[in-house]
């Protein structure tokens, strides 16, 4: 019975040597040594003399190979594709190889006539084998390694073929990493289809331009764009990825874009970008591709991660604290423990400016209405309509935008403030405010209002009716729409700021009932209804900012113990010693510095359009 391989192209590598049993090469990977074996004869070697069992073995092993070479005691002919006659013991065959051990203990023609015939693999290949089933040792070169892998995944010689797996992942690059991609799953090489993949993951953009990826199929190029692993700067290179494979054969691959675009995950592209994508000839002269252009665009307006069909890709975003004051604008990463700088904002942020994070982008709300949003994957400022109502305060709860504020506003002043609050949501696909509920319960200034599950939380701030602090706490239920009083915070807070994480509200700061600023911080426990002291912040502050980031609290900005000095520093909380910790300072230019008071909010980024920031190149 014949046993046949498929064919195996040559592979042009420079070669090494390897040796399992030493950081050193073996005697028998010696060409001199080994020509100098193959003349000498049993009779002439001395008994084995060493004592102890490695040496014992390897000696054994290299008596043994003598004995194949010489033709002694042997009991197999292994003849190859080229005719060339290599003879072998069944008992070292059987003992290395599972493939050689079924054959040779089976009733069939090869075990009875003691010859096996290999219709591809040749004479050099098998010698190869023989020579590490009897040695353990290996030359793996650029002529042998893929047919080395190839003959020992057929002959099941597992060493051998991670050993000539690993010298071709020595030698992959950007040229060839597909191709040894597809020949390691070929030959079910795991550890060399682990690290290509990863290879081409980690390098996705500079692979995907070269001809081994413009030549793949469609259906393979499918499989990589949709792979959550890929590495891009941003979901837009998907895209122009997709456009170029295409455009490499147009006339034959136009047909199949729709399928690729699929696996862009359009909603994370910047609406920028797509209003340019719409106009592209393949989306254009295709109703399917329009449609999910078209589609994806209404999401970037606004949408929330629970809205969107597709989730980010693993390597493409990560998150950071974006500060801003007046125009300036940085965020810090705290994994990196840096600073970059973002575009400065269209309009001067002020102290009536709130900061909110919506749906992905940053939003500006200003005092005169005026709206600005950044966009992390465009990076960059635009102005938006969201005819805003009178607010006092904003906030997100459950991915909506709700505002509170008074009723009615006769130019800037109020005309009455005991006039009750009104909360409004946020309607994204109409862009209208919906009052949702009219009260009174907490009429109060500078409260500090915070979002958490379904609820709107209003603690502490200032009386109206004796201009006092306190700490009074309420909450708002959006859902069944009704106020609902709390427990009292330990302490009078007004202007203090704060963040719910894991159903847990911190709240900092502030100044008390005496208008003294705060450094003190508490933290309400939801399903306890209960207050509790924790650590003080290092520095005195009013009207800062708190946030939350990879499950450690920071603090930021607002100003200090005056009330009119603005606070640079940046603290962290260590709950494993529990107390606070000065981190880092925002980057502010000396000549800036005491004018803008900062806040801060989390935001998801690009890792491509991080990296391509500019870190602040002035002092500290």
């Amino acid at each position: 019975m014949v046993r046949t391989l498929p064919h195996v192209p040559f592979v042009r590598l420079p070669a090494f040597k390897f040796d399992p049993h030493s950081s050193t090469r073996s005697p028998l990977a010696n060409p001199g040594i080994q020509n100098k074996a193959n003349t000498l004869t049993m009779e002439n070697l001395p008994p084995i003399a060493v004592t102890e069992q490695n040496p014992f073995c390897l000696e054994m092993m290299k008596r043994l190979n003598i004995q194949r070479k010489q033709g002694q005691l042997c009991d197999i002919t292994l003849i190859t594709k080229d005719d060339q006659e290599l003879k072998a013991h069944r008992n070292v065959l059987s003992a290395a190889s599972p493939f050689f051990c079924k054959l040779l203990q089976s009733d069939m023609r090869e075990n009875r006539e003691g010859v096996v015939r290999f219709e591809e693999i040749s004479g050099s290949v098998m010698e190869d084998v023989l020579e590490f089933i009897y040695t353990g040792t290996v030359e793996v070169t650029q002529e042998n390694a893929e047919e080395l892998v190839a003959a020992t995944n057929y002959l099941i010689v597992p060493n051998l073929k991670t050993i000539s797996g690993r010298y071709l992942q020595h030698q992959m690059c950007k040229s060839n990493c597909i191709s040894t991609f597809y020949f390691a799953e070929k030959y079910d090489c795991e550890e060399l289809v682990s690290e290509s993949k990863s290879f081409i993951h980690e390098n996705f953009a500079s692979v995907a331009v070269m001809d081994e990826f413009l030549s793949l199929e469609a259906k393979e190029v499918e499989r990589w764009i949709s792979s959550d692993e890929i590495v891009v700067k941003t979901e837009a290179d998907v895209f122009q990825i997709a456009e170029r494979w295409v455009e490499h054969n147009k006339s034959e691959r136009k047909a199949g874009f729709e399928e690729l675009l699929r696996h862009v995950r359009l909603v994370f592209v910047s609406r920028d970008y797509l209003l340019n994508v719409v106009t592209n000839e393949l989306v254009r002269d295709s109703a399917d591709c329009f449609r999910l252009v078209s589609d994806a665009i209404k999401l970037t307006t606004f949408s929330t991660d629970v809205d969107f069909p597709q989730s980010p890709r693993k390597g493409l975003e990560t998150r950071a604290i974006v500060a801003a004051g007046g125009k300036y604008a940085c965020c810090y990463v705290p994994a990196k423990d840096e600073w970059k700088i973002l575009p400065e904002l269209l309009l001067e942020r002020d102290h009536g400016t709130q900061m909110i994070t919506f749906r992905d982008q940053l939003y500006m709300f200003h005092s005169c209405n005026s709206v600005q949003r950044y966009d992390p994957v465009f990076n960059g400022w635009s102005s938006l309509d969201l005819k805003m109502p009178s607010f006092d305060y904003l906030a997100i709860v459950k991915g909506d935008l709700y505002s509170v504020g008074q009723p009615f506003l006769f130019g800037s002043f109020l005309i009455s403030e005991d006039k009750d609050k009104v909360i409004k949501k946020y309607h994204v696909e109409s862009h209208l405010w919906q009052t949702i509920h009219t009260s009174n319960p907490c009429s109060r200034k500078e409260s500090c209002v915070i979002g958490s599950g379904k609820h709107l939380y209003f603690l502490g701030g200032k009386s109206t009716h004796t201009s006092q602090y306190v700490a009074k706490a309420h909450r708002f239920d959006t859902v069944e729409i009704k106020w609902e009083e709390i427990a009292d915070m330990q302490q009078a807070r007004g202007g203090a700021f704060g963040v719910a994480t894991q159903e847990k509200i911190f709240v900092a700061g502030g100044a008390d009932e005496e208008s003294t600023v705060l450094k003190t911080c508490e933290v309400y426990n939801v399903s306890s209804n209960e207050w509790h002291l924790i650590a003080n912040l290092n520095v005195y502050r009013i009207h800062g900012s708190m946030d939350c980031l990879g499950g450690t609290l920071y603090v930021l900005g607002g100003f200090d113990q005056t009330k009119k000095k603005p606070e640079y520093s940046v603290e962290c909380y260590n709950s494993t010693q529990g107390k606070w910790i000065v981190k880092t300072t925002i980057p502010v230019e000396k000549n800036c510095k005491n004018k803008h008071a900062f806040n801060c909010c989390v935001l998801k980024f690009s890792k491509g359009v991080l990296n391509d920031l500019y870190e602040p190149s002035f002092d500290d």
